[in-house]
């Protein structure tokens, strides 16, 4: 019987994995991976429900082998999928898409039509796009007797009034499609749904959530709904992220390509691969290395993250007219207290105080009991929210 569905979650240095049962209401993973540190360090980790972790421990061993690529780790799931007898049970995967474009709003099966779509937007997010189609026909391949569906990071944003999906353009550009979309999408509709759950049905009215990770935004919303976010036309605009640079005067692009004569390619690659927290240290994109880091240049890119962050909160609580709540989700934001600290320190002329002790243990509120805003750190599971959209829409 068909009766799982395979979520794949790939990351410009990661990809992870969900296979969840659809008769067991798809409010937990029946097993969920992860392959990350492409090259000589990668590492691939299977958590699981069904098997002991002995079991687990003897059955993953043969699977560390040097992963290249998301290429490679979309053939190592496929073979571990296999080898547990899990492959022929799926029914149905879903797919991380970061770009939807004018043409998606909710998920949709796959074709050669949507493919097609999909392709053409690989220059709005040149970092996933290509590596998400990779996965798409690599598993469509394996896995041609199964239904396939992309899961879109944009679609949450739709909601957003006009003048946030406006640029100060002329009409005839943004009918070709130039203007804010917004993303980390499926990651701000699992986060409200988890703070719902932590407040027993209650979501904050006017609430930002800040996902920090190797890739960076914040969100707006109000009654639980997108209205205002960071990242605009594609993932590379807003907060500064591990290896792209966020907010850049777009003059700053026109010099390097007419006056430094740098090829498009070239100034793509620089703004994607080599700014960010690795441009400015010139040593990581990480922050756990930076902050371990006595280095001048890390400090510095440690305090423009920081200083983009504050300044992009302090925009969307004037955008809410007010705050009611803080979340923080993300690799960073969900389990570095430090930075935590850091950011909401320069927020208790709001009112914001945190509870040190919660806040060092990464509990779900990390706010003390008389701050006048509630401070969350949630993990988010964007694997999770897919199979649940799929279970819901695609029956």
């Amino acid at each position: 019987m068909n009766n799982l569905i395979l979520a794949i979650n790939p990351g410009s240095s990661s990809v992870k994995f969900g296979l969840y049962n659809i008769e067991d209401g798809i409010d937990s993973a029946v097993c969920r991976g992860v392959i990350e540190g492409f090259g000589s360090n990668s590492s691939f980790t299977i958590k699981t429900n069904c098997r002991s972790d002995v079991e687990l421990a003897m059955s993953i061993d043969k699977f560390q082998k040097k992963v290249a690529s998301a290429v490679d780790a979309y053939k190592l799931i496929v073979e571990w999928l296999s080898c547990n007898l899990m492959l022929q049970k799926i029914g149905l995967v879903c797919y991380r898409v970061v770009h939807g474009g004018n043409y998606f709003s909710a998920p949709v099966e796959i074709n050669s039509t949507v493919l097609k779509k999909l392709t053409s937007l690989i220059p709005l997010a040149p970092l996933h796009q290509p590596i998400e189609l990779e996965a798409v026909n690599l598993f469509m391949r394996h896995l041609s007797g199964s239904r396939h569906v992309a899961c879109f990071d944009t679609a949450f944003h739709r909601t957003m009034p006009k003048v946030a999906q406006s640029f100060a353009l002329p009409e005839r550009m943004r009918e070709l499609g130039i203007k804010p979309y917004g993303f980390h999408g499926l990651s701000y509709q699992f986060i409200v749904g988890k703070v719902a759950e932590v407040n027993k049905g209650s979501i904050p009215r006017r609430l930002v959530i800040a996902h920090l990770g190797s890739g960076a935004s914040m969100c707006a919303l109000l009654s639980g709904e997108s209205i205002s976010t960071s990242m605009s036309f594609s993932p590379l605009d807003g907060l500064p992220m591990a290896t792209r640079c966020g907010e850049l005067d777009a003059s700053a692009v026109l010099y390097m390509i007419e006056e430094l004569e740098l090829s498009t390619s070239e100034v793509s690659d620089i703004l994607n691969k080599q700014s960010g927290l690795l441009g400015l240290s010139g040593i990581s994109g990480d922050v756990r290395v930076l902050m371990n880091s006595d280095s001048e240049k890390a400090r510095l890119a440690l305090d423009y993250y920081i200083h983009q962050i504050c300044r992009e909160l302090g925009a969307m609580i004037a955008t809410l007219k007010g705050l009611d709540a803080l979340i923080f989700t993300g690799g960073v934001g969900s389990n570095n207290n430090l930075i935590r600290e850091r950011i909401c320190k320069q927020f208790e002329w709001q009112g914001v105080s945190l509870d040190p002790e919660a806040n060092q243990q990464n509990e779900n509120i990390i706010s003390h009991e008389s701050s006048r805003i509630t401070v969350y750190a949630l993990n988010t599971d964007e694997e999770l929210m897919m199979a649940q959209l799929v279970s819901r829409n695609m029956k």
